[in-house]
Formats: C-alpha cells, structure tokens, sequence
C-alpha cells in the first residue's frame, strides 16, 4: 500500500491501519454517500452514520492517499441535531443515509455542499454566498414511486454497502397508497417490483410531486422578457415543455433521447417539435436558429457531453436554464461554457428533491456575456 505523506504532531506517531480505532470531530456531511466528515491528522475521515458536529470513536476501513474511511464504534459527544430515526429499519436499509439529522441541518448541509461544488465556478458581480436553498414541504411520505427487490417472495430494500435485503411493512418516504399496498404483495418471479401512486407506461418522471411543482415554478421564474424560440433538451415526456408551452408563445422544440417519452409528450402537449434521439446528435442536425432564444436543460446526474456543451455554444441561446441532480457536474458543464467566453452564471437556486438523503437539486440561469 503507498505511504501518505504527512506531518503530524508528536502524539501521532504512526498512522492508523485497517482496522485501527481513531477519534475525530465530525464536521460536515458529504455528497458522495451522505457520510459524515471529519480530519484524523491533516487527512480527511469520512464517518458512515455520523452528524456534524459530534465526536466519535470509529474503526478505519479504507486508507487511500486522499482520504480514508471509517465506521462509527462509539458517539462520545453526539450533535445536537442528532435524532432517533422514526422507520425502524433506517439504520440498516440503503435507501435513507441521513434520517438521523434532524431536516433543519439536513438543509443547512446541502446549502453547503451545493456551495462547495461552486468554489471553482466564477460568478457574474461576485462570490458564491447565501445561496438560496428550497427545502421539501414534506420531509416524509413524499415519493409516489418505489422499487422493491424481492428474494423468495421477501420484499424490501438492500442494507448498506451490501446487497442483503431488509425487509420492510412501511417505508418512510414513501407516499402512504404506497405503503398501504405493501402488506397486500403477492409472490413474484420478478427480481424487483415498481409500486407507484399514478402508474405510467415507462420513462422518467420526478418522485416527488410537491417539491416537483415548485421545481417547475423556479424555473418559470427565471426566464427572463420573451425568447424567440426555445429548446427543451433531455425533455423526457415534458415536465418542463408543459409549463414552458402554457407561458410562452414561442416555437418550442424538446429532444429526448426516449421514443416511448416522446410519443407521451407528443400525445400530451401541442404545438412543440418533438425529435427524439441523442441530444447531441439531434443539435448537430438543428440549425440555429435566429433571434433571442432560451435552452432549457436537465440533463442526467452524469451531465453534458462536450459535444452537447459545443453544440449550445454554436446554437447561443440569450439564456441558459440549466436543471440539475448534481452540483459538481453542473459546476463542471458551467464552467466550459463560462470558459468558451460566451456565457456568464448569474444564478444558483439550490432545492431539496429528496429529505433524508444526500442528493441537491438546484436551477441556474446563465446569460450570454455579450
């Protein structure tokens, strides 16, 4: 294993193997993983099933040269927004990484994250501070879709960092028809099921209604005077084509890499051009088209290609509605398009899609520079 070089003080000796107990202050939480964060030495220790600001005794797991892991042995100081889960099963089930942090930090710890993911990205006036942040109404029971695995006609969801099945009678996030169906399951062959509130035939749709609601107010909100033309990119079936061709009068094209998502949003929303294929081919093909126009995109937690960012900049859009699942990959795509010299970040709005998980939502509006 390579060595790590480091400077520590003349308690420390020698660093911690696998295995080795250590005690750390955790001082934050992480994307990657919801894990708590803390420093052992200079390096930086993420903790599973810690909260900010508590000390802990844990079990090194992994050393690596930039970071190591650990699992918590014994809470010597617990934080004060530290909780008892109310599902019963949180503490050994995948899907819920942070029921034990009260909401209020929950939020408090994504801002951060979200804030973090932009230290790299330059903004139009200024730094990255008091970024604007959504929370959920509901904190629980607000997903109308699940995904149950199912062993031997057992259904539930896979431990932590294992593919072991806990079962489960109620799952705290989701939408109460759901739960109320779960003790009515029947044996399958299936290796998963789908219990969902409003059944749909495929494709992706947001799991939580409410805060999707005022995802879609947010960014309404920020399109600014009256775009020419517009085009909707990882469309889906059009979450976003439906309220854009409610508000605008503008010609409207959505692409979508989903034919089945095409053929619901042409079905479901008039006087849009709907191409489906791959966004970047399907750009390649478009030519731009003249006048002040808007793109809005939400693209997967993997974000644009390159060739969808060059594509962008060949089409200059006036404004750029940029919706993502993930802030370093946001924080990525926007600064190649702040670095082709054509386009400033005027905004980041942070939102909370998923209450006692890790993952940030947020919309930003960037504008041509000139």
């Amino acid at each position: 294993m390579p060595s790590v070089n480091l400077k520590f003080s003349s308690r420390q000796k020698s660093l911690p193997i696998p295995n080795d107990i250590i005690e750390l202050k955790i001082d934050s939480l992480s994307f990657n993983g919801g894990r708590g964060v803390g420093r052992y030495g200079g390096i930086v220790v993420f903790v599973h099933a810690t909260a900010p600001g508590e000390t802990v005794r844990a079990r090194v797991l992994t050393r690596k040269a930039r970071f190591w892991t650990a699992e918590v042995i014994e809470i010597l100081q617990p934080s004060p927004w530290r909780r008892t889960p109310p599902c019963p099963v949180a503490n050994q089930c995948g899907g819920c990484c942070w029921q034990h942090v009260e909401y209020s930090e929950q939020v408090i710890q994504k801002r951060k994250i979200l804030s973090a993911s932009l230290r790299g990205l330059r903004k139009q006036g200024g730094e990255w501070e008091d970024l604007p942040f959504q929370p959920a109404p509901n904190e629980f029971h607000y997903r109308n879709r699940i995904q149950l695995q199912n062993r031997n006609g057992q259904f539930g969801f896979f431990t932590k960092r294992s593919h072991d099945l806990v079962t489960v009678d109620e799952c705290w996030i989701a939408d109460p028809q759901i739960n109320s169906q779960l003790s009515n399951l029947k044996p399958q062959t299936a290796p998963k099921i789908e219990i969902a509130v409003n059944s749909q035939d495929g494709g992706f749709s947001q799991v939580n209604a409410a805060q999707n609601t005022v995802l879609k107010s947010l960014v309404l909100a920020r399109i600014k005077g009256n775009p020419e033309w517009v085009l909707d990119l990882y469309a889906g079936s059009g979450n976003f084509t439906g309220p854009l061709a409610e508000k605008l009068k503008s010609a409207i094209a959505a692409i979508e890499l989903s034919a089945a998502a095409v053929q619901r949003g042409r079905r479901q929303i008039q006087n849009v051009t709907w191409h489906a294929g791959d966004v970047a081919e399907v750009l390649q093909q478009l030519e731009p088209s003249k006048g002040a126009g808007l793109v809005l995109l939400d693209p997967p937690r993997l974000g644009c290609t390159v060739k969808v960012l060059e594509q962008l900049v060949r089409h200059a859009p006036k404004q750029i509605i940029y919706v993502s699942c993930n802030p370093t990959t946001f924080a990525r795509d926007a600064e190649h398009l702040v670095r082709s010299g054509r386009y400033l970040v005027e905004s980041v709005q942070g939102l909370d899609m998923f209450p006692q998980t890790e993952h940030v939502e947020l919309v930003a509006s960037l504008c041509a520079a000139t």
